[in-house]
């Protein structure tokens, strides 16, 4: 770990199993400790994600006092699923997790409406996976982001990989955009941080498809300053998230 650097939170972390992938809470926890992170915000991924809704929120619920939950519920569910997310709201969840392709929908769909509305009330924010096309469309994320300007959404994986040329103009004209830098290359970050500003972007490892000391090693090439670095690596996870 280089010691310059400040809190970490990684808010890119999936927990269970999908195909290659696998990744349980106690797996991670060594990477955490031994890269210098402090928490990570996890989410379901696989059948959990896309069906098996209450399995997956519990999990990433029941992690352990170093994880925050990013649950999710898939929007066809309708009354069933806004259950879910209120069951789990109670429980302490940090924020709404949606995958427009593994859960088959468009972000500008009218079955999407009542879930982002769910987390308008519950004060969450609102992290949608994009860069899989066609449903996981960043521009469309963007058009969601416009009708409700007063909650937060965030791009996970930062549009990866084709559709991040879309992101930069984007997330310069919706205040209330931002994107998780999983996956995504350094000079991609440094453009961000110089022409928009180290506020829109969040550290996530993108675990366990990427892995930690990667992802950490790229912000060690670029010129950030130390409040660009403190802002990404926690304190805008801290404020979007409302961490204690």
């Amino acid at each position: 770990m280089d010691s310059a650097r400040p809190e970490i939170i990684d808010s890119h972390v999936a927990l269970g199993v999908e195909h290659h992938l696998h990744l349980e809470a106690a797996d991670y926890l060594p990477a955490m400790t031994a890269n210098g992170v402090s928490m990570a915000i996890a989410r379901p991924t696989g059948a959990e994600l896309a069906v098996l809704n209450r399995a997956g929120n519990d999990r990433v619920m029941t992690a352990g006092p170093r994880f925050r939950a990013l649950v999710t519920a898939n929007p066809w569910f309708g009354n069933a699923g806004l259950d879910e997310l209120d069951r789990c709201r109670r429980l302490g969840a940090v924020g709404l997790y949606l995958h427009p392709t593994r859960q088959g929908f468009m972000p500008t769909d009218p079955i999407v409406e009542p879930f982002v509305q769910f987390a308008r009330e519950a004060d969450w924010p609102v992290v949608i996976h994009t860069g899989t096309y066609v449903q996981s469309d960043v521009l469309a994320v963007a058009e969601l982001a416009r009708r409700l300007p007063d909650l937060t959404f965030i791009c996970d994986c930062a549009g990866f990989s084709d559709m991040w040329f879309e992101l930069p103009g984007v997330i310069a004209e919706v205040a209330n955009l931002v994107f998780i830098a999983s996956l995504i290359w350094p000079r991609a970050i440094g453009n961000t941080v110089k022409n928009v500003g180290a506020h829109k972007v969040l550290f996530g490892s993108g675990e366990p498809r990427d892995s930690l000391p990667a992802a950490l090693k790229r912000y060690d090439r670029l010129d950030l300053t130390d409040e660009d670095r403190r802002a990404i690596f926690s304190g805008n996870a801290r404020r979007l998230f409302h961490l204690a």
